[in-house]
């Protein structure tokens, strides 16, 4: 499937920007978003369904130097309008902590953390999120999803975290100075 606005809709493979709105592909530039057409790669950032919750409260704190360099990294792309790919998994913010000892991004109870975040995510943004659907958190979502999390309709995933002590404070204090802030 292509999108729209590309010369090969019906029945070919699947144009790196076109995003499904709904059952229709569009074009990020149909969109507005940053006047890509859909001949022209985009990178997307691939997230776990559960750091889709993280991130609404990532003030520049995690586990090792390199992980909050990469995540910092991470939450510039995607302020910048660049779209997030579901993946099942470890993911792109995992990837500095996957050699070491201990790491928890392999753990059954990190996958069922997952499963209840797309979840509860899934209704609250009315459709499913799956492996490889994308996002894009332009302003309006993200208000959106604060608000959800703010109202505990998002956060059974959050249950044992041990982040959900600093995230909670956080969403009490109205998200101020989270580094997610992408466009509109």
């Amino acid at each position: 499937m292509r999108c729209r606005k590309s010369t090969a809709y019906a029945g070919q493979t699947c144009c790196p920007v076109a995003l499904l709105i709904g059952e229709v592909p569009v074009c990020r530039s149909e969109l507005g978003l940053n006047d890509v057409c859909c001949d022209k790669r985009v990178m997307t950032v691939s997230i776990r369904p559960h750091h889709l919750l993280c991130m609404l409260t990532y003030l520049g704190k995690g586990y090792t130097p390199a992980f909050v360099e990469n995540y910092s990294t991470i939450v510039q792309r995607l302020n910048e309008g660049e779209p997030i790919e579901l993946v099942e998994g470890p993911d792109t913010l995992c990837q500095p902590m996957l050699d070491e000892p201990g790491c928890h991004c392999r753990n059954e109870s990190v996958r069922n953390r997952d499963r209840t975040a797309a979840a509860d995510i899934a209704l609250v943004l009315g459709r499913p999120l799956e492996k490889g659907n994308s996002i894009i958190l332009d302003r309006k979502t993200l208000s959106f999803l604060r608000d959800a999390f703010s109202n505990g309709s998002i956060r059974k995933a959050c249950q044992g975290c041990e982040w959900q002590n600093m995230c909670s404070a956080i969403a009490r204090n109205e998200f101020r100075g989270c580094h997610l802030t992408p466009p509109d």
